[in-house]
């Protein structure tokens, strides 16, 4: 287990005041729960309070109808792989070596998360809390990258980036079912399993602070229903996206099932007592796919770089804390997230290393603005800098300029309008990557 009082990453834990990362007082609270819910692959337009008429969330709505709505929240990465990377350290994924996915075949099966970096499981636990994940993990498959030794208490679920959600079989023809560090063997839905042991963790923490990671494979690939069959078994041949030829109508009920599995977490905390102190936070890990997903006005999907590709739904709801029925246009990032529960947890003992993301607490208490600040993203021939409405992205020897706030699907291109942002954004593009250039190779050990 990670000690992060010793040097984590290359950079030292010392002792810091609260006052030195909260750039303004906030208002009063109590240290929370935290749940955070993780979609894999759902598009901007695939939730009802984002205007889906067709898939039915009653969960989601009802949190985002009592809570804070995003309408500018993006993953970091626009694969699974490294938006969670990112999420998990604070940093842009590019600093752990995490800039691709993590495939069930060839050589990034024997890569993963570095477990020297500092992530919020082992932060939170630091603090005192418990803390656990169900669900996905996808950053490492080798035992030494486990969560277990990431800094969480618990872990239930898969360490693919995707599973059949019936047999547990991964892309490789693998089983990939794990309780904590043991391969199990285990029947049920996929979707309905982390479910039930989301409510598990809930129940045999409920005395104490908690952190929890809900991790889903909804409505990632396979498209499989709660009554298909599987379609994979070990070693055998199958068909990569499931054997259901109705894929739409798979993909609306596996969205619907998680749903109803999100709205059994708010249920079970209400009965519990622990609805006021728990803030929920829900999001994706990036755009939904072409082949199914509706992201909206958006333009692109999973795997690109327009906004498709990692402008995200995602919710903040924690009752008597987050005014019902507000929304917010600030852009927020996967790696925010980190910074916010350091805030949150009113720990002493504080990382002294920068985080790329930044703490969104007032945010989401009082509304406030966040400060100015460039965003950047890369993925493959594709990179982006983002600077308030303007947004800037290169793909190889093409170039694009976007005034965002006038044009959300990226349809006039002004690269060639002679705006001075142009000039600027494409500097701090060349001084980010050259900032985080160490980090690009994937590790192994």
């Amino acid at each position: 287990m990670k000690n992060i009082s010793k040097q984590t990453g290359g950079y030292f834990i010392v002792l810091l005041f609260m006052s030195l990362i909260i750039s303004c007082e906030p208002k009063e609270f109590e240290k929370p729960n935290i749940i955070l819910i993780m979609a894999d692959d759902l598009g901007y337009g695939d939730i009802g309070c984002y205007g889906n008429n067709e898939i039915k969330t009653p969960a989601l709505d009802k949190l985002a109808t009592m809570g804070l709505k995003f309408t500018d929240y993006h993953s970091n990465g626009a694969v699974c792989s490294p938006t969670r990377a990112a999420l998990l350290t604070g940093r842009y994924q590019q600093r752990s070596g995490i800039e691709g996915v993590i495939y069930a075949k060839g050589e990034t099966r024997q890569t993963g998360l570095d477990i020297e970096e500092l992530t919020f499981g082992d932060f939170m636990k630091s603090t005192g809390y418990a803390t656990g994940i169900v669900g996905k993990w996808h950053l490492g498959y080798r035992i030494d990258y486990n969560p277990i030794y990431q800094g969480f208490d618990y872990f239930r679920g898969y360490v693919s980036g995707n599973i059949d959600y019936h047999s547990h079989i991964d892309g490789a023809g693998f089983s990939d079912w794990w309780h904590d560090l043991e391969k199990v063997e285990e029947e049920g839905y996929v979707t309905d399993l982390v479910t039930e042991y989301a409510l598990t963790f809930i129940e045999k923490n409920k005395d104490k602070p908690f952190f929890l990671y809900v991790a889903h494979e909804a409505p990632h690939f396979p498209y499989q229903g709660r009554n298909d069959i599987a379609d994979r078994t070990q070693n055998g041949k199958f068909p990569g996206l499931g054997s259901r030829t109705d894929k739409a109508g798979a993909y609306k009920e596996m969205i619907e099932v998680m749903d109803e599995g999100i709205g059994k977490i708010v249920d079970r905390l209400v009965m519990l007592g622990l609805s006021n102190n728990t803030l929920i936070i829900f999001c994706s890990d990036n755009g939904g796919s072409n082949s199914v997903a509706d992201n909206g006005n958006l333009k692109g999907s999973k795997g690109s770089l327009w906004e498709g590709g990692h402008r995200v739904p995602a919710i903040a709801y924690w009752p008597n804390s987050i005014r019902p029925g507000t929304s917010t246009k600030e852009t927020v990032m996967s790696m925010d997230l980190f910074p916010t529960f350091v805030n949150l947890s009113k720990a002493e003992s504080l990382p002294d290393f920068k985080f790329d993301g930044v703490d969104i607490t007032s945010l989401l208490l009082d509304n406030k603005p966040l400060p100015e600040r460039t965003l950047f993203w890369k993925y493959r021939n594709q990179k982006v800098a983002r600077k308030g409405k303007w947004k800037l992205m290169v793909d190889i020897d093409d170039s694009y300029l976007y005034n965002l706030d006038a044009d959300i699907s990226e349809k006039i291109n002004l690269v060639d309008s002679k705006i001075k942002i142009t000039s600027g954004l494409k500097s701090d593009l060349e001084r980010w990557e050259l900032d985080v250039s160490n980090g690009v190779k994937q590790r192994t050990k």
